[in-house]
């Protein structure tokens, strides 16, 4: 079901137009600067858009966040197997090519993210998401004390009403889509 799922999800990204990913990338950035505002001093921790993810890097120019550390995940292997750890990054910084040629800082400083924005392939509604099936987050936030806030990004065109969580799922708190914030659950999870 999951694979039926992601592949719709997936095939729906391909036909969207260039100038579509950007409005919407657009709108995403400015529903998350309103999530982000509310919050003190915090790191939060992007991730570098590809095959047709939203774009919201362009989130680090806002004025109104001056309050917020920057960070891109970076895929590591580890004694408890692969997991992504995060880099500090601002804006401009030197990038190079990570695993699978995504972009990571060149200069790693490894820190530790209070909020995750993680990219969704497809989510529920209550918190679950798809990615594209390697597990990369799951594992991660199995393994981070205390477990960083979550948010979903996500087209609301990819958004499943039918359950498809399973037990090492770790659900989302908020999804963001370019029609707005949803908050998934409870924050205190």
């Amino acid at each position: 079901m999951k694979k039926t799922l992601r592949q719709t999800a997936l095939d729906y990204r391909k036909q969207l137009a260039p100038e579509a990913i950007q409005a919407y990338s657009w709108r995403m950035c400015a529903h998350l600067t309103t999530l982000l505002q509310t919050f003190s001093t915090c790191t939060v921790g992007l991730f570098y858009p590809v095959r047709g993810e939203p774009d919201l890097l362009k989130i680090m120019d806002e004025a109104v966040l001056p309050h917020v550390n920057w960070a891109l995940p970076v895929c590591s292997d580890s004694p408890l197997g692969p997991l992504l750890r995060f880099a500090a990054y601002r804006a401009g910084q030197a990038l190079e090519a990570g695993r699978y040629d995504i972009p990571v800082p060149a200069i790693k400083k490894w820190v530790t993210p209070n909020i995750l924005v993680i990219p969704c392939v497809a989510y529920h509604p209550a918190g679950s998401r798809l990615g594209y099936g390697a597990g990369w987050y799951d594992r991660t936030l199995a393994q981070l004390q205390p477990v960083p806030l979550c948010v979903g990004v996500a087209y609301s065109a990819t958004c499943i009403n039918q359950p498809f969580a399973e037990p090492h799922d770790h659900l989302l708190n908020y999804v963001v889509n370019e029609q707005g914030l949803i908050h998934c659950q409870s924050v205190d999870q």
